[in-house]
């Protein structure tokens, strides 16, 4: 990765043809750094037409409390060890319970899920709607990878992109977040356009 980004970033002049970056900077030998600041760039982008589906979050958070109470109930169950070795094993066996489903809602639903926007119902009619956004950065690669997953009734219509982080930074590491936005914009109209063309036939 820091060959490859060298040499992008040192011969390229693809991001310095837009207007003057963003104050927001990242180490672009750092893939994790680059696909943080895309990520973050992409939510505030949608932000400022959706509200953020907190659902999973939220259930993570409660798995990751009832964790909290098992494990603290351990060291306040007033009967002395070897009297509760049977409250023990359960307290163990829950505690690794709620980490296993806090580990699979993380890795296996939700994983590389950067957006998700509250499900829209609509007066009158049975429609329900949301965008999920998904993000990778292949290590070695380049090119940022942007999927957005347009629900329409259960029914999913994909549109994926590829977008050369070249294009969105400087050789300094200066984010162009107005010219990503643009692109992130286009996408999301897109995906808006081929779910209405499809319900439509």
């Amino acid at each position: 990765w820091k060959t490859t980004m060298g040499a992008v970033f040192g011969n390229s002049g693809n991001a310095s043809d837009d207007s003057k970056p963003d104050a927001q900077k990242a180490n672009v030998f750092d893939p994790s750094a680059i696909k943080a600041v895309l990520d973050l760039s992409t939510v505030q982008a949608m932000r400022k037409k959706y509200k953020e589906d907190h659902t999973h979050s939220n259930l993570k958070l409660f798995l990751g409390f009832l964790s909290c109470l098992v494990g603290v109930s351990v060291y306040i169950y007033p009967v002395p060890f070897p009297e509760n070795k049977q409250v023990l094993k359960w307290c163990v066996i829950l505690y690794f319970a709620f980490s296993s489903l806090i580990q699979a809602i993380s890795f296996v639903f939700f994983r590389d899920v950067v957006f998700q926007t509250q499900t829209k119902k609509y007066p009158g009619k049975s429609d329900s709607f949301y965008i999920r956004i998904i993000s990778k950065l292949p290590r070695y690669d380049t090119n940022y990878q942007l999927t957005f997953k347009a629900i329409l009734n259960d029914v999913p219509y994909t549109l994926e992109r590829e977008m050369d982080v070249q294009d969105y930074f400087d050789s300094e590491g200066y984010f162009y977040e107005k010219k990503f936005w643009n692109a992130v914009e286009t996408l999301h109209s897109d995906v808006l356009d081929l779910s209405t063309k499809k319900k439509a036939n």
